[in-house]
């Protein structure tokens, strides 16, 4: 008679690196490297980046200039970000510096959801 020895392990979890959480975001999002310019629409935001939704995402790594046009009326926002990944149709740009706007739009869709 031989005994078998049945171990279990728990699930493998997965963490993601981000700080801040990811909020569903829609306007017009200018981005322009050395190679390409693009205007393209957001995806999500959060105080530290964005997804942009576009057919010709830079490589990752890219420093890139961008120009925010923020919904409701709000002065848009210029500000340097740099290019972290990317995909067929999207890719996720962190923002190189903190601008209070960039909180104040995140903080402003972050109540409407717990509104809801």
């Amino acid at each position: 008679m031989t005994t078998q020895l049945v171990t279990f392990t728990k699930p493998q979890q997965y963490s993601q690196a981000r700080r801040f959480n990811r909020l569903p975001a829609d306007f017009v999002v200018h981005v322009r490297s050395e190679e390409l310019r693009v205007d393209d629409h957001a995806n999500d935001i959060s105080e530290a980046g964005i997804g942009v939704v576009t057919h010709r995402p830079l490589p990752p790594m890219s420093l890139v200039s961008m120009r925010l046009e923020l919904p409701h009326g709000a002065e848009a926002v210029e500000m340097l970000g740099r290019v972290m990944w990317a995909s067929d149709h999207m890719m996720g740009i962190r923002f190189e510096q903190a601008d209070a706007r960039i909180s104040d739009l995140v903080y402003r869709i972050r109540q409407s959801f717990e509104r809801i």
